[in-house]
C-alpha cells in the first residue's frame, strides 16, 4: 500500500470517530434534557394554578362589587315617597286608623343570631367574622306616586285618579290610539302583602296594608282594597280623600343563609369547598313577615356589617353634629331614632370557594380582631385557606332627612 492509501484510510478512522457520541455523552446529553423538560412542566403547571387562583379570586372580587352596588341602591332608596319612621317628631301620623305596624325605613340587628348560626358551619369563631340583618322600608316598586280620585264609604277602597300623569306612566300605554292597562304591573306594585302610604293635603301620614287591587283592561278603574280602612268620616281626609297621594311600600331584607341543597348553579361537594353561606335580599310581607320572594346577591359571603353615621341635634335649624356609631351602638341608634341616620358605613365580605394548601393559614386558632379579613379556613383539619375579598362602602341616606 502506497503512502497515499494509508493517509487517506487514517483521515477516513478520524472522520469516523468525529462523527458519533460516546455513550457517557448521551447519558450526559439526557439527564440535561429531562431537566430541561421537567422545568418547563414545573414552570407551565404552577403558572396554570397561579392563573386559575386568580380568576376565582376575580370572580370574588366582581361578585362583591356587585352584591355592594345592589346594596348601595337599595339603602339609598330607602324613605322614597315614605318617611324616615312613623315616630318621627317631625311626621303627622294620622290617629285614625289605628297604625298597623311601624314603618320605620331603615331597621338593623347586630350580630344577627341566625346570620351568626349560618356562619358556625364555616368556623365563625376561627375566622372572626360576623353578619348583621338589615330591613329597609321604601317604594321599591315604582318611581312615581299616584293620586285618589275617591274613596269608598267604608273607607277600605281606594279608587285611582287614571288620568294622573304618574299612573298613565306607569301602568298604561298607546296601542292603535287606544289606550291598554299593563295590568300584570298594576298587580304587582299593589301586591298583597305590601303596604301603602297616604299623605293628604293637609300633610297627615296614613299606613294601610294592601289586601288586593284591579284594573281594567284599558286603565280607566282601578282600584285598591286597604285594611284597615280609613273609616266613613276620617278627620284626616277631605272631599272623599281626592288629592291624595298614595305610594306602595315595600319591605326588603338583607341577611346571611346557608344556602338551600339545591340552590347552587353548579354541584359542589361540601367535602371540598365547605357549606355556601350566602347573602340573600327577601321582600317581606308587611303583615306577617312571610318572605314573598327570594334573591341570592352574593355566594360565600362570610361578613357582613352595617355601622352608622347619626345626627344627635334632635331640632330642625341647628347645625348638625355628625357622630359615627359601631356595633351594638348601631342596633340601638337606628332601631330608636332611625330619622336621625344620615349615612350607612356598609363592610361585605366573600371567599373563594376552594382552600388553596399553598395559601397559608397564619393565625393558630383564630384569627386576631386586628388582623385584617384577607383569609379564611373552612377546614381547620387541612392546610391553607381560602382567599377572602372585603369592600367597605359608605352609602349616603338622603330620603331619612327630617322633612322628606
Amino acid at each position: 500500500m502506497d503512502s497515499d492509501a494509508v493517509t487517506r484510510a487514517r483521515r477516513s478512522r478520524r472522520l469516523g470517530r468525529a462523527a458519533g457520541f460516546t455513550l457517557v455523552e448521551m447519558m450526559v446529553a439526557l439527564v440535561i434534557g429531562a431537566l430541561v423538560v421537567a422545568a418547563v412542566f414545573s414552570i407551565g403547571g404552577a403558572s396554570s394554578r397561579h392563573f386559575q387562583e386568580q380568576q376565582r379570586i376575580g370572580v370574588t372580587q366582581r361578585a362583591v362589587r356587585m352584591a355592594m352596588s345592589r346594596l348601595t341602591r337599595d339603602i339609598q332608596r330607602a324613605g322614597y315617597m315614605h318617611v324616615p319612621s312613623n315616630r318621627s317628631p317631625f311626621v303627622r301620623v294620622c290617629p285614625t286608623p289605628a297604625l298597623p305596624r311601624e314603618v320605620p325605613a331603615v331597621w338593623l340587628a347586630n350580630d344577627d343570631s341566625d346570620g351568626n348560626a349560618a356562619l358556625n358551619a364555616v368556623q365563625r369563631g376561627r375566622n372572626g367574622v360576623s353578619a348583621d340583618r338589615l330591613r329597609l322600608i321604601g317604594n321599591y316598586a315604582t318611581s312615581d306616586q299616584y293620586l285618589i280620585d275617591s274613596v269608598s264609604a267604608a273607607g277600605n277602597v281606594l279608587h285611582l285618579q287614571e288620568d294622573w300623569l304618574g299612573f298613565r306612566r306607569s301602568f298604561t300605554t298607546t296601542r292603535g290610539g287606544a289606550a291598554v292597562a299593563d295590568t300584570q304591573r298594576f298587580d304587582d306594585t299593589f301586591r298583597a302583602g305590601r303596604m301603602l302610604h297616604l299623605e293628604t293635603a293637609f300633610g297627615w301620614h296614613i299606613f294601610a296594608r294592601v289586601v288586593n287591587a284591579t284594573i281594567d283592561s284599558t286603565g280607566n278603574t282601578a282600584t285598591v282594597t286597604i285594611s284597615p280602612g280609613l273609616g266613613a268620616d276620617n278627620p284626616c281626609l277631605s272631599g272623599l280623600g281626592r288629592g291624595t297621594l298614595v305610594t306602595p311600600l315595600s319591605e326588603v331584607q338583607y341577611s346571611i343563609q346557608l344556602a338551600p341543597a339545591d340552590s347552587n348553579l353548579a354541584a359542589r361537594s361540601n367535602e371540598v369547598v365547605g357549606p355556601n353561606t350566602q347573602l340573600v335580599r327577601e321582600e317581606l310581607d308587611m303583615s306577617n313577615g312571610a318572605v314573598l320572594s327570594r334573591r341570592v346577591v352574593l355566594e360565600y359571603a362570610v361578613d357582613f356589617n352595617v355601622d352608622a353615621y347619626v345626627n344627635t341635634t334632635v331640632a330642625l335649624g341647628l347645625p348638625p353634629n355628625i357622630v359615627p356609631v359601631q356595633g351594638p351602638a348601631t342596633q340601638n341608634a337606628i332601631q330608636a331614632t332611625p330619622w336621625q341616620v344620615r349615612s350607612l358605613l356598609v363592610s361585605l365580605a366573600a371567599r373563594t370557594p376552594e382552600q388553596d394548601p399553598r395559601f397559608p393559614w397564619t393565625y393558630g386558632g383564630g384569627r386576631p380582631a386586628t388582623m385584617p379579613l384577607n383569609r379564611f379556613q373552612v377546614f381547620p383539619d387541612r392546610d391553607g385557606a381560602a382567599r377572602v375579598r372585603q369592600l367597605v362602602t359608605e352609602v349616603q341616606t338622603p330620603n331619612l332627612l327630617p322633612g322628606t
